[in-house]
């Protein structure tokens, strides 16, 4: 009943599909960071306060950065 139970011992870990998920600057890129944000919200707790804090200070740099280059013009 168990006899293939340690075959996979001595294989290498797996990498996770969203450890190497390419995520390109376009709408689609914007849809599946969305989507990766909406799971992990719902499926970890201490998620949401980390969202919340880097969304905040993507913000605030994102209006600085764009401050900055109005400036310029």
């Amino acid at each position: 009943m168990f006899e293939n139970a340690g075959r996979h011992r001595n294989a290498p870990p797996q990498k996770l599909a969203f450890g190497n998920l390419p995520v390109p600057g376009t709408k689609a890129g914007a849809i599946v960071s969305a989507g990766l944000v909406i799971i992990a919200w719902i499926a970890i707790p201490g998620a949401t306060i980390f969202i919340l804090g880097t969304v905040g200070i993507g913000c605030l740099v994102g209006l600085g950065l764009r401050w900055l280059h109005d400036r310029e013009q």
